[in-house]
């Protein structure tokens, strides 16, 4: 997508962003100090002036990450809350290990649903709607949490790639900081997206663009599609009883 069809596809954001809070006080979104969630940010301030609630929630995470999502807010004025849930997510783990130790990857999956937990709760109580920040990439791996990041009112950036989403964030005035750290969720030290899902961001996003890319880029990207079908497809249910 060049430039121009970018800022009329942003523009065209902002309108159905506006559209869709109607009925509503606007809308909650949980700030992480990474790229997709920035852009959503400045997309939906765009929308809903102060009708937007940024929620900076700490969880174990990287200093660095917080102080990010911080200086966003303060150079855009965004409305936002801070809050530090460590304490609570230790004590939700020790819970629930004095049956049995959690796995590693579980334990990262709670993190990212005690966020959701919060966004809908301060959601529900100042009637706004739950912005999700997953790009068309990630929504095609499934590199999301189920009924975490991947539970939302609605998608933002459902038909961006993760290069738009850049573009984009230059465009709208992202912080740099933000725009240049590798891209990672953030839920443990060294964590990478590219690492995780063992292919590049440039490779996953030509093969969903309809691109040629390697034999092995092609293979991975299938497979994660594959394998993550599930957190795409409705809950299931049985037949009706007749």
């Amino acid at each position: 997508m060049g430039q121009e069809s970018l800022q009329n596809y942003l523009q065209y954001l902002v309108r159905y962003l506006k559209r869709r809070a109607r009925g509503f006080n606007g809308y909650i979104l949980g700030l992480s100090g990474g790229l997709d969630s920035a852009v959503v940010a400045l997309l939906a301030q765009k929308a809903v002036k102060d009708d937007l609630l940024c929620v900076i929630i700490d969880i174990e995470s990287e200093k660095c990450d917080m102080d990010d999502a911080l200086e966003l807010c303060k150079l855009h004025n965004l409305n936002y809350y801070y809050i530090d849930l460590t304490a609570e997510y230790r004590a939700v783990v020790k819970k629930l290990e004095e049956s049995k130790k959690l796995t590693e990857l579980s334990k990262i999956n709670t993190k990212v649903r005690l966020r959701m937990v919060t966004l809908y709760a301060l959601g529900q109580t100042h009637s706004k709607l739950v912005l999700g920040t997953d790009n068309k990439a990630e929504l095609f791996t499934g590199y999301f949490t189920k009924h975490g990041d991947g539970a939302a009112d609605l998608f933002v950036l459902s038909s961006l790639t993760k290069g738009e989403v850049f573009a984009a964030a230059r465009l709208l005035g992202v912080t740099p900081n933000i725009i240049n750290k590798i891209p990672s969720a953030g839920l443990y030290v060294g964590q990478t997206d590219e690492a995780e899902m063992g292919i590049k961001y440039e490779d996953l996003d030509a093969f969903i663009s309809g691109k040629e890319v390697s034999p092995s880029a092609k293979a991975r990207a299938i497979e994660l599609h594959r394998i993550s079908n599930h957190k795409r497809r409705p809950i299931p249910r049985p037949r009706e009883k007749r």
